[in-house]
């Protein structure tokens, strides 16, 4: 359309790599859309970080914070483009069998510090077990948790533990159907590159031990994971 355009409009005929150039000098760039709820509503997003931003700017030091999410590991693995031989199709493996796992994951995005724990299954309440130990991690501080509104962060076993911790933990849910607003999902992306991509596995231990592999790497590189939450430090 665009060589069209120019050759109509100015007579000047181009290739199609001269007129990707010249959208290019435009700012124009190809890119992959997001998924955009229906039920999104943009004023919720909005609101969210600059509430989130101005939390960060002052934060408290008596208070810890932790973003979560979740993702599934599968064994049939999704496969993307790589590099080949142009007249050779490259193939990957696949199967009839879907069994999957559950890992939470989350992040501390101003340490750098990421966390995760894997359950075979989601349901209400399972994010429980997540709780106590961050609890017993920072004694004497409060945490601050920005999760999901799934019902796997509710339930009679996650307010009990909220109870308990008497005003230590607040659990504080995200804007609903904006997934791009935790960082947790940039780690994910990361994480499934290197974990699930082109991996066809026969046990299902062993992309369990691959994810706990990941987040043990992640531990020892927290710059880069700063990074990728793009949570600007206090005072920085």
């Amino acid at each position: 359309m665009v060589r069209h355009f120019i050759s109509t409009r100015f007579g000047v005929e181009s290739c199609r790599e001269r007129s990707r150039q010249r959208l290019h000098t435009l700012g124009v760039r190809l890119r992959r859309l997001r998924p955009c709820h229906l039920q999104a509503k943009a004023e919720e997003p909005e609101a969210f970080v600059a509430a989130l931003e101005a939390l960060v700017a002052a934060w408290p030091a008596e208070w810890a914070l932790r973003l979560v999410g979740e993702a599934t590991v599968r064994r049939q693995p999704p496969l993307t483009a790589r590099w080949g031989v142009v007249d050779e199709v490259p193939e990957g493996p696949t199967g009839d069998d879907h069994a999957k796992v559950r890992v939470y994951g989350a992040v501390a995005p101003l340490p750098g510090r990421t966390h995760d724990h894997v359950r075979p299954e989601w349901g209400p309440g399972a994010f429980a077990p997540f709780l106590p130990p961050w609890l017993a991690h920072h004694p004497g501080r409060r945490l601050r948790v920005l999760q999901a509104r799934g019902a796997q962060h509710q339930g009679a076993a996650v307010a009990a533990i909220v109870q308990e911790a008497q005003g230590r933990l607040v659990l504080q849910a995200q804007p609903a159907y904006a997934p791009e607003l935790n960082p947790q999902e940039r780690l994910w992306k990361w994480w499934r590159r290197v974990v699930t991509h082109h991996h066809w596995v026969a046990p299902l231990a062993e992309p369990i031990d691959a994810s706990q592999h990941s987040f043990r790497y992640l531990a020892g590189v927290k710059e880069q994971v700063r990074q990728r939450c793009g949570f600007k430090t206090p005072g920085s």
